[in-house]
């Protein structure tokens, strides 16, 4: 699959796109998969539960927050392979943390959950043909499926630099690609 070309995705996205190198995109989401993993494997499970500061999410929220989202563009991704342009549901982020009862969610489930979610990605995207990867998105989500593929990759990127430099108060292991 090919990297997108920037008409391929809107600029909300641009920020998390830019951290990425332009490579095949089902490349990058395995190289996030291992990079996330390096960083949380050292967490101890009390971890989960911190907060850089007391209106911002937990771990545990943010990384579900990744496990949301990247559900719902693969949902997406698959509706614009299969011809289908009708405006992508929209969904309120905090809404969906706060709604997720995540107290009895150990850090083991929610490593499996990551790894899992990403083994799902990669098998939907590297299913998709060429042509199907080039299709566009409706007017409330203007991107391409393999653009969506590489959104997922720096939304996961921009949320673990964070949780490194915010949380763990840590300088950001950048990624190498």
């Amino acid at each position: 699959m090919k990297f997108p070309e920037r008409k391929e995705y809107s600029d909300y996205y641009y920020n998390y796109v830019k951290l990425l190198e332009k490579k095949d995109p089902l490349d990058l989401l395995k190289q996030t998969q291992e990079y996330v993993r390096s960083v949380l494997v050292s967490l101890v499970e009390k971890d989960f539960d911190m907060r850089y500061q007391e209106d911002k999410w937990t771990i545990k929220q943010l990384l579900f927050h990744l496990l949301d989202c990247e559900q719902i563009l693969c949902y997406r991704a698959l509706r614009f392979a299969r011809n289908d342009f009708e405006n992508a549901l929209a969904f309120d982020e905090d809404e969906y943390v706060s709604a997720a009862d995540l107290q009895n969610k150990s850090k083991d489930y929610i490593l499996k959950s990551l790894n899992l979610m990403r083994e799902n990605t990669l098998h939907i995207f590297s299913g998709f043909t060429e042509t199907e990867s080039c299709r566009g998105g409706s007017e409330a989500f203007p991107n391409s499926v393999r653009a969506i593929a590489a959104i997922i990759s720096g939304h996961e990127l921009h949320h673990i630099y964070v949780l490194q430099q915010r949380y763990l108060r840590q300088e950001i292991q950048t990624i190498e690609f």
